[in-house]
């Protein structure tokens, strides 16, 4: 059966209350079967899911605005050998969005390309177990270091340089504005190099539940995060086609490696440090990835599907895939807030139509 996009919007209206029981106990939901054919229709899902949605994006990813739309987006502008390790969308922010919504338009890769999605509650509880870790992370904080390069002189070969700064503001005014909102220290050098810093805990209580989250960027700002993420792409893809993100992982492994003996930390495109400036050490950067993967399963797109994330508990990347960069289109939407009625409705467990 395919249903149009407001017959799901009806849906939801009458189901408000089995809608937010299954949010707030899996923290995604999954909207599948739907006649969603373009990004208007999307937004038009989107706005009835939650109706203050943002357009002002101050993540790490390149992004583009979709046209004749307001809030719609796309998810990562990254060719498709680029991984996105998964992450809580802006979580270094002070009120990162709550809700995080994914429509995907086209998924004609031949193989990968899937939205890893990752409970963040659970990592926590994983880390927590070992006592040295949840005694340093419980109440302690974080200092991420953000370098932009001005869009004239870029860095092609830095992986963690995603983005120059004049995709994110519209000039040094603008930035100088956004940065005293957001509380980020910004300095500029001679190259017209841009510098974020700001602090933050490395776990905050969850909105709704109370329940401490492993709630921090690390995953994608920390340079000896990402290549794990590509072995364990080669354990999941079939055949020969696993070479591919295997010789991936040997070249990020080796490039990050080369670049830890020659370029500091603080020179790179992003790093992380603790709250007390010391680095990370290998042991402590390998027991975040292993809790992130034990608790990360991969979503398969089929076209036309709708996610909506617990931005504040469930985290969200992307896997690489084989294909031209069009062959996967997904775009995406958020809030800073949850569905307005989801605070104060019971919960219910039955949703009212076998039809979906």
């Amino acid at each position: 059966m395919v249903l149009d996009s407001p017959w799901l919007t009806d849906w939801m209206q009458k189901n408000t209350k089995c809608l937010r029981h299954a949010f707030v106990q899996y923290g995604a939901l999954l909207f599948r079967g739907f006649q969603i054919e373009d990004a208007s229709a999307f937004e038009a899902v989107a706005l009835a899911m939650v109706p203050n949605l943002e357009k002002e994006y101050l993540g790490t990813s390149p992004r583009s605005g979709i046209q004749n739309t307001t809030y719609v987006f796309t998810a990562a502008d990254f060719q498709p050998h680029r991984t996105v390790p998964v992450h809580i969308e802006m979580s270094f922010r002070d009120f990162p969005p709550a809700t995080q919504l994914f429509y995907a338009k086209r998924v004609d890769q031949w193989v990968g390309g899937e939205t890893p999605l990752t409970d963040m509650q659970a990592v926590w509880e994983k880390l927590a177990e070992d006592p040295a870790l949840r005694e340093q992370f419980e109440t302690g904080e974080l200092e991420y270091l953000r370098n932009m390069d001005d869009c004239a002189s870029t860095s092609q070969f830095d992986p963690l340089v995603q983005k120059c700064w004049q995709m994110m503001f519209k000039d040094e005014k603008d930035a100088k504005r956004n940065c005293e909102t957001e509380g980020f220290n910004c300095t500029w050098d001679a190259s017209n190099r841009l510098t974020l810093r700001n602090r933050q805990p490395f776990i905050r209580k969850h909105a709704l539940s109370g329940r401490p989250i492993w709630y921090n960027h690390i995953n994608v700002l920390h340079g000896q995060m990402m290549p794990g993420d590509y072995f364990r792409t080669a354990t999941l893809w079939p055949g020969l086609a696993r070479l591919w993100p295997t010789a991936l992982w040997l070249y990020y492994r080796g490039l990050f490696g080369i670049y830890s003996f020659f370029v500091p930390d603080k020179d790179m495109g992003s790093t992380v440090l603790k709250g007390s400036g010391e680095a990370f050490s290998s042991k402590e950067l390998q027991a975040m990835k292993a809790a992130i993967h034990e608790h990360t399963r991969n979503h398969a797109y089929r076209q036309h599907d709708v996610v909506m994330l617990d931005n504040h508990r469930i985290a969200h990347g992307r896997e690489i895939y084989l294909g031209r960069k069009e062959s996967r289109m997904i775009y995406t939407a958020w809030s800073n807030e949850y569905p307005p009625s989801w605070h104060t409705v019971p919960e219910e467990t039955t949703c009212h139509d076998s039809a979906v």
